[in-house]
């Protein structure tokens, strides 16, 4: 586990040194929040009544100004090379980079969400499940981002493109996790698209780091 560590460690001090991967997210999440009521014109229960969809809509947009940077920079600066040239195995690498990402660009969300819900009225009640939702979901939007980071490092302007291969792989996501605070706001038991959102989560922690090493294999040769 040292050079995972390692590599996590190194991802999280690079990252905390430009801190714009951390601010940047929250700052476009509560610069569009702030929109709703201004252009909806409507009462709080409205506000309420679309706060689920919006939050987890924000969560992924968010998410998305941030994925291509899980392997851009260390491919300008050849450390993906390294990856694939090393004894260590890349999934796990794979793993590290995905972790460290997470750690910068999901993690804030997770916990500013609660400040967006009270922007939008969301029962406070609804917090824990809007929370638990976010931390099972947020790494997913990490993972499926790390297929479309290793296809497009090598691109100059590959953010366009990376959006359109990763958003059909996210709409489950989207849906699982605005439905599960959809249901604890109404009252109901969110376990069933909480327990959908945890099985996509084991999935894509089993498959996709073989999936992007294939990928970053391919985009070096």
């Amino acid at each position: 586990m040292k050079p995972f560590l390692a590599l996590v460690k190194r991802d999280l001090t690079l990252g905390l040194r430009r801190k714009s991967q951390i601010y940047q997210p929250l700052i476009f999440q509560l610069l569009v929040v702030t929109m709703f009521p201004l252009a909806l014109g409507s009462g709080a229960k409205t506000l309420a009544l679309i706060a689920p969809a919006v939050i987890w809509i924000l969560a992924l947009l968010a998410s998305l100004l941030t994925l291509d940077q899980i392997f851009k920079n260390d491919y300008d600066d050849g450390s993906v090379e390294s990856y694939v040239l090393t004894s260590y195995p890349l999934p796990m690498s794979v793993m590290a980079k995905v972790l460290a990402h997470w750690l910068l660009s999901g993690l804030p969300l997770v916990l500013f969400s609660p400040i967006i819900g009270v922007l939008l009225h969301l029962p406070a009640s609804s917090n824990g499940v809007l929370m638990l939702s976010l931390l099972i979901g947020t790494p997913i939007f990490s993972f499926m981002g790390s297929i479309g980071s290793a296809l497009t490092m090598s691109l100059k302007h590959g953010g366009l493109l990376l959006t359109i291969l990763v958003m059909p792989l996210l709409t489950p996501v989207l849906i699982f996790g605005a439905s599960a605070v959809v249901e604890s706001s109404l009252g109901n038991s969110a376990s069933q698209p909480l327990l959908l959102l945890s099985g996509l989560l084991i999935l894509s922690m089993t498959l996709i780091p073989f999936a992007a090493a294939a990928a970053i294999k391919i985009n070096l040769e």
